[in-house]
């Protein structure tokens, strides 16, 4: 038996082509959990496939809605597979995929689109909990830590709840009244 979605929970994914990082929010300022999955080959393979590493996390927190960053991806790529594997088992257990573009994350850090660490920093501070695994600002010639899988995913899940606030009236403009006309 497939438990039932928690309407609040949401699962954000950054999927990379040797491990996917994530962040399960129980609404937009609470982080139940977070981590980095590695589904490596070759002589240091990971022995459980990344298939086998959602299923997992889908089932111990049963999110209603899964969101993943747009990317462009060719057809046959190990993320193109991962990314339908998501779409097949949220179909199976009726969960939403929703996925945030590019565009949508700046608008949700405005000020910090131009560098991502500066995003890292900022999800940081909003989640305390995280400014352990923030990793050191990197020189150009290094590659990316792993751990900004984390907060790449952070920044999905963020973009993904400014994206859904409704819009309300503001109380401070005032209302145009119009007479009406006889």
């Amino acid at each position: 038996m497939i438990p039932t979605p928690n309407q609040n929970r949401v699962m954000a994914l950054d999927i990379r082509t040797r491990s996917f990082g994530f962040v399960m929010f129980e609404g937009p300022n609470y982080m139940l959990d977070w981590g980095i999955r590695s589904f490596r080959h070759g002589v240091n393979a990971v022995k459980i496939p990344a298939a086998k590493k959602l299923l997992v996390l889908l089932d111990e927190f049963t999110p209603s809605a899964i969101v993943v960053r747009e990317r462009e991806t060719k057809r046959g790529t190990k993320k193109s597979k991962i990314l339908t594997t998501i779409e097949r088992q949220a179909r199976n257990r009726s969960i939403q995929v929703r996925f945030i573009s590019r565009k949508d994350v700046n608008r949700a850090f405005v000020g910090f689109e131009s560098n991502k660490y500066e995003v890292a920093t900022a999800l940081a501070k909003q989640f305390p909990d995280l400014a352990s695994r923030l990793p050191a600002k990197r020189k150009i010639w290094q590659s990316e830590d792993y751990r900004m899988g984390i907060f790449d995913a952070a920044a999905v899940g963020v973009a993904y709840f400014t994206r859904r606030k409704p819009v309300t009236k503001r109380a401070d403009v005032p209302v145009e009244h119009h007479p009406k006309t006889t």
